[in-house]
């Protein structure tokens, strides 16, 4: 972890995420399409000037979902008129990625980043608007099957 980064590791640009094509077949060999699982995306810095206008350490939302969440939640307008929604939802998902060890980015076509694992992908951007907007029973509902898939 860099000393301005709440994320383990190495950063990676979503040039670097595994793409799953949709709609149609392509064909490559695996050398010529290395990847590495990406556990670390960049492009959160614009969400960073924003915790620390707001005099919130980004290394304590990193660390939870729920101090995430109810950050998010304060500062929707911020956010909204910023237009930080893909920094903060790439933030989001290394907050996932974070969560287990089997989790990693992957992109669906030409769509914004997912994270999670084989089995389960979170879209971040949408996630992000659930916990925004939701009402107080939602999020709470949501916040609870986040934790329950990163104990899983």
């Amino acid at each position: 972890m860099d000393e301005e980064s709440p994320f383990a590791g190495a950063g990676y640009p979503v040039t670097s995420v595994r793409v799953i094509p949709r709609g149609r077949a392509v064909y490559r060999s695996e050398a010529e399409n290395p990847s590495v699982p990406v556990r670390h995306l960049v492009g959160y810095e614009p969400f960073l000037a924003l915790c620390v206008a707001a005099g919130v350490s980004p290394s304590e939302l990193a660390s939870s979902v729920a101090r995430f969440g109810d950050f998010v939640r304060r500062e929707r307008e911020a956010i909204r008129s910023g237009r930080l929604e893909p920094a903060t939802a790439t933030f989001l998902g290394n907050v996932l990625v974070g969560l287990r060890d089997d989790t990693s980015w992957v992109r669906y076509g030409d769509e914004f980043p997912s994270a999670g694992t084989e089995q389960h992908q979170y879209e971040v951007l949408h996630l992000l608007d659930l916990l925004m907007d939701s009402d107080d029973a939602t999020y709470r509902k949501g916040l609870d099957m986040i934790e329950g898939w990163a104990r899983s």
